[in-house]
Order: structure tokens, then sequence, then C-alpha cells
């Protein structure tokens, strides 16, 4: 049986990876994903971190590469703890729209299985941030397991 378990930083993926360490056959082949992403708003900040001044969205080529690397870092730590929780056989980093991405690893990759959390927002939030679990149940092409 070979599996596909996509991480991100959040307590759902811990969840995941905690479950399919408990539910997998020790034999599964294991794959964890973590699809690298970082977001600059109108207000020119990533998350939490500030971008220079209020309201400036251009970015400079430095402070981009900048960003892509710290995102790139931080997805590469957060499969590597992952991995090792659960004993994986391959852990990668990925780049793309995180669903979309999520299925065409699994669809390259042949896997059987599928196992993800769900971070369970509101109907609303749904429909404002859209729902990996949802895509990756609608389009991978094999079972999925979502975690809550």
């Amino acid at each position: 049986m070979k599996v596909l378990i996509a991480v991100d930083d959040g307590e759902s993926s811990h969840d995941a990876v905690e479950f399919a360490k408990r539910a997998l056959p020790a034999d599964a082949e294991v794959i964890v994903l973590n699809v690298a992403q970082y977001a600059v708003s109108a207000a020119g900040t990533m998350g939490t971190f500030a971008m220079g001044a209020y309201g400036d969205a251009m970015l400079t080529t430095e402070t981009h590469e900048r960003l892509a690397r710290q995102a790139e870092l931080e997805a590469q730590r957060t499969v590597d703890e992952a991995g090792s929780l659960i004993g994986a056989d391959d852990t990668r980093v990925a780049h793309g729209d995180v669903g979309p991405t999520i299925c065409s690893v699994a669809e390259e990759e042949s896997v059987d299985l599928v196992v993800l959390g769900t971070h369970d927002r509101s109907r609303w939030g749904r429909l404002w941030f859209g729902s990996v679990s949802e895509h990756v149940m609608h389009h991978a092409p094999c079972p999925v397991l979502v975690v809550r």
C-alpha cells in the first residue's frame, strides 16, 4: 500500500499524521508532502510578517526571493518533522496551488490513499478561502482519508 500524507504546519496535519501512524499497516510505503507557498496581501504582509511600508504591495525581487526561500525552509521543516514522526519512506516539498498539487503528486506516484487533515472551516470560511480537503476529495485519483 502506497500512502501520501499531505501536511502543513497546523494542528490538523499533526492529528492526521498521528492517526495514520496508528491506522496504516507497518509495511505501507509513506510519502509526506507539503506544498510550499507564501501569500502577500495588499497591505504587504506575509502572515504576520510585515513587508515594509504599510500598503506598499510592490516587493523587490530580493524580498520576493527571500520570502520564497523562507517558505521553502518552513515547508521542508514541516515534512521532515512529520516524516520523522511516521517513519516516512519519502518526504517532499512541492509548489503550486495546494489542492491540485496534492492530487497531481498522488496521480504521479500512483498512491493508493491520500491522508490529510482539515481545518474545519465554517461554510463561509470554505466559500471565502476554499477547502483543500474538499478539493482533494473530489479530484484525487484514489480514496482520501480526511482526519478531523
